[in-house]
């Protein structure tokens, strides 16, 4: 949830040109979404929900991919930088969460 959060934040702190900000927040607030159900789904059923996780590592590949899409000299670095650290974060827990629903065994 902290990698969605700061992919959020970053632009605006950043104070990015206004379609990356658009473009980074809308998604990051959108891959809350997913973030908060899935950890709703996994605190009800105790089990990792397989469909919420594999969208938070779309998202955090996103949130890798995007700035690049930009002019990243007007966009900048601290923005550029925030948001890909944040889309390793998502990705890479998202994967850590779906290996392990793939391959928990059921008791």
């Amino acid at each position: 949830m902290l990698g969605t959060v700061l992919a959020v934040v970053t632009p605006l702190v950043a104070d990015a040109p206004r379609a990356f900000v658009g473009s980074i927040v809308t998604s990051g607030l959108l891959g809350l979404v997913f973030t908060v159900r899935g950890l709703q789904l996994f605190r009800a059923t105790g089990r990792v929900p397989l469909p919420a996780t594999t969208l938070s590592i779309v998202f955090g590949i996103w949130f890798m991919g995007a700035p690049l899409l930009y002019d990243t000299s007007r966009v900048g670095f601290v923005a550029t930088a925030g948001t890909q650290f944040a889309g390793l974060l998502v990705a890479a827990f998202g994967t850590y969460l779906f290996v392990h629903g793939v391959t928990a065994t059921t008791e």
